[in-house]
């Protein structure tokens, strides 16, 4: 059942462009919820910066270190999103790093990653959403968590500026990838 619903949200989503906005499903993701255990934090942040090199984002940033993209999800909570590579597990991995410091959950499959390329927010995301998406108030790297017509989100500009990824759940994946396809027309 879920092959079947994620392939419908890839085909509504791929079908959601035009020459100034497009939006691809991001696919072949480990995404991991991470959340520091009271009295962690601290030490959390140096094993994270012996495993990635930077600190976990202590304000709404996302930050890109050793093949992983590391977003502020909320107060001492993150998602660390990787790619998927043959015969790795990444989530398993970081449970091994951060062991006794952290809550870790594999939420690679509760949720959906749309990415829009673009490096300037288009029309369409300046009407429709209550963000400033300004270049000088939006910058690369930075991340909000929003709504967008009712559905939860977190959206964030990728470090290098070139595109914007919002995550929201699964359940209404699909419902977001209408509401970008109306917000279009």
């Amino acid at each position: 059942m879920m092959v079947k619903e994620r392939a419908c949200v890839s085909e509504l989503a791929n079908k959601t462009h035009t020459p100034s906005l497009e939006a691809l499903e991001r696919t072949g993701l480990t995404v991991t919820n991470v959340v520091a255990r009271r009295g962690a934090r601290a030490s959390l942040d140096d094993v994270a910066r012996a495993a990635f090199g930077v600190s976990l984002p202590s304000t709404p940033k996302a930050v890109e270190a050793a093949g992983a993209l590391i977003v502020w999800a909320g107060p001492d909570q993150w998602l660390i999103v990787q790619k998927d590579e043959p015969g790795r597990d990444h989530f398993a991995e970081l449970a091994k790093t951060f062991n006794g410091l952290a809550s870790l959950v594999d939420v690679s499959d509760s949720r959906t990653i749309f990415r829009i390329a673009a490096s300037r927010p288009s029309e369409t995301l300046l009407r429709n959403m209550g963000i400033d998406f300004h270049d000088s108030s939006f910058r690369p790297g930075d991340v909000a968590i929003t709504h967008i017509s009712h559905l939860g989100v977190i959206v964030w500009r990728l470090p290098d500026g070139t595109a914007y990824d919002f995550a929201c759940a699964r359940t209404y994946s699909r419902d977001f990838a209408d509401w970008l396809r109306k917000a279009k027309a």
